[in-house]
């Protein structure tokens, strides 16, 4: 039907299959110009939740999260999608720009036309560079902000000496937290309907399968148990 819509309009049949094949045809521009967008947005969307996201064994002590992702999960995405970025921008390289990126190279009077564009750009790098590792302002000014914000989240959270609830066991929580044998905890546990309770388990992995935050676990314990501050 629309081949006769097309001779209607006046193209031949040549010009027809000419417009089928390119139609029909894998577009490598398209492909990766949507890719290296795509995977932009994501590695800086999970690049600013990261940026305010609290320290890492407290994210896990509150069950920190974003759109029900943990830090840990969202800095697996963050990763995952920065290769995969990468991998865009060196297939936009070789596929799409390598022969105008080689033109700039090969021109006989390269040292003077582009050395302004590069010397600005090297030095530009390179002063972001210092400046974040010197931590001079503006770049120190930034990552303060990020680390007040984290901070923000600690407030009014106990204990003290915060364990990281992704390596801690049930059972040295019990001993070094709550001061109190496995075996007491286990009954008090039980005795508030809490499931899959064993030594081995992590408290991260515990508050999971309980559907709690660790931070919640403990002020229920601590309502339980006579918790010792070990300050």
């Amino acid at each position: 039907m629309y081949k006769i819509l097309l001779l209607n309009y006046g193209y031949n049949k040549k010009s027809i299959y000419k417009l089928i094949d390119m139609k029909s045809k894998f577009n490598w521009q398209i492909f990766i110009s949507f890719g290296l967008l795509f995977s932009f947005i994501l590695i800086a969307f999970s690049g600013v939740i990261l940026y305010i996201a609290p320290e890492g064994s407290f994210s896990r002590w509150i069950g920190w999260n974003v759109l029900g992702l943990s830090k840990k999960q969202w800095e697996g995405q963050h990763t995952v999608f920065s290769y995969i970025f990468i991998a865009f921008c060196i297939f936009h390289i070789f596929r799409i720009n390598w022969e105008l990126l080689v033109s700039y190279f090969k021109t006989k009077n390269f040292k003077l036309i582009y050395i302004k564009e590069i010397g600005i750009t090297l030095i530009l790098l390179i002063f972001v560079f210092t400046g974040t590792l010197m931590q001079f302002q503006p770049f120190s000014g930034i990552m303060n902000i990020g680390r007040n914000i984290s901070q923000s989240f600690e407030k009014g959270v106990e204990p003290y000496e915060i364990p990281d609830a992704g390596i801690i066991t049930l059972e040295q929580f019990a001993e070094s937290y709550l001061f109190i044998s496995f075996n007491d905890l286990e009954s008090r546990l039980n005795e508030l309907g809490f499931k899959t309770i064993h030594k081995s388990i992590t408290i991260e992995e515990f508050c999971l399968k309980n559907n709690t935050i660790p931070f919640e676990l403990y002020q229920v314990l601590k309502k339980e148990v006579p918790v010792k501050k070990n300050y």
